[in-house]
């Protein structure tokens, strides 16, 4: 059996990468907040070309207790994973808290991811080799270095673009440390800016802008395009060590300067496993506290406590 999940999997990108991928003779686990947008999207994966075991698994990934239950849920089917595409991501307004006190768009695109990874990964190793962890970044990861100093928008003004950046940029940044971590167990870690389509998340990013309307029809294309390119990595190129790469629409690239910065990589590591309760920071070895309202300082990666840092809960 060949299973694939996918978060954010009932539009877009997610939904068009499902798709594919059934249409393959995968199995799709697909990781919803919304039950009946969920429901919905896994009727589309059922057809005479697709009469694969499909599933779905409800999540709100603005809550780190809701992912750890998703996480349960999914382990106690007891499959070996192929590919798990971190898709999720939002793109609110105005500065919004997960329910755990962190900025909303940093827990949903990373911070979930982060977790999802580490509770999966024995699931990911018990799949014939390679299997992945995909994680959806974007173009829009270059640019200023992670703020670890304020990383939750609390000091400073909040600025949906530039948080969305920031969480993209810890897409990256992840994907880099978890490559270090996981070499030679027979996953691999990939990031992909998969390009610009026209998705809901789209509308959020460039609303506002003016011409941005008109951007969007004629430079995005339409999400089922980046389907392929989504299921192509989680189900093709098995002779290719894609581990820590970064992938421009399916295309190895080097990745912005901040991303490549290896001490952010293990500093955003170390910052992510306190902020979701790990006791331990390797993949898969999750014993310790749970409650990521732990009072614990950011570090650097060199070891030792940031005087100037920021504590993780808020």
């Amino acid at each position: 059996m060949k299973t694939v999940i996918i978060t954010g999997a009932n539009r877009g990108i997610g939904l068009a990468a499902a798709r594919n991928l059934a249409g393959r003779g995968y199995d799709l686990i697909l990781v919803c907040r919304n039950p009946t947008r969920g429901r919905a999207a896994l009727e589309t994966l059922h057809s005479p070309q697709s009469a694969g075991n499909h599933r779905l698994v409800v999540a709100d990934l603005a809550s780190l207790d809701s992912v750890r239950a998703a996480a349960a849920q999914i382990a106690e089917t007891n499959v070996a994973i192929s590919a798990l595409v971190n898709n999720a991501a939002c793109l609110p307004r105005r500065r919004t808290e997960s329910r755990d006190g962190f900025e909303l768009q940093l827990a949903v695109t990373h911070l979930a991811h982060f977790l999802l990874t580490h509770l999966l990964f024995p699931r990911l190793r018990s799949a014939p080799p390679p299997s992945r962890v995909i994680t959806l970044s974007s173009a829009a990861h270059a640019g200023a270095a992670f703020n670890f100093r304020d990383p939750n928008f609390e000091r400073r003004r909040y600025r949906r673009r530039r948080a969305y950046q920031q969480s993209k940029l810890a897409n990256v940044l992840f994907t880099r440390a978890l490559a270090r971590r996981i070499g030679g167990t027979g996953v691999q870690a990939v990031a992909l800016h998969p390009g610009v389509y026209d998705t809901g998340l789209l509308h959020d990013y460039i609303g506002g802008i003016p011409g941005g309307g008109a951007f969007r029809r004629l430079a995005a294309n339409r999400a089922e395009r980046a389907g392929p390119i989504v299921a192509e990595l989680a189900a093709g190129k098995r002779g290719d060590d894609l581990n820590g790469q970064y992938l421009d629409r399916g295309v190895r690239a080097i990745p912005a300067k901040a991303a490549r910065d290896q001490r952010a990589q293990e500093r955003l590591w170390e910052w992510s496993a306190a902020a979701t309760g790990l006791k331990s920071e390797e993949p898969g070895e999750t014993g310790g506290s749970t409650n990521p309202r732990d009072e614990r300082p950011v570090r650097g990666g060199g070891g030792g406590t940031d005087p100037g840092a920021h504590p993780l809960a808020t």
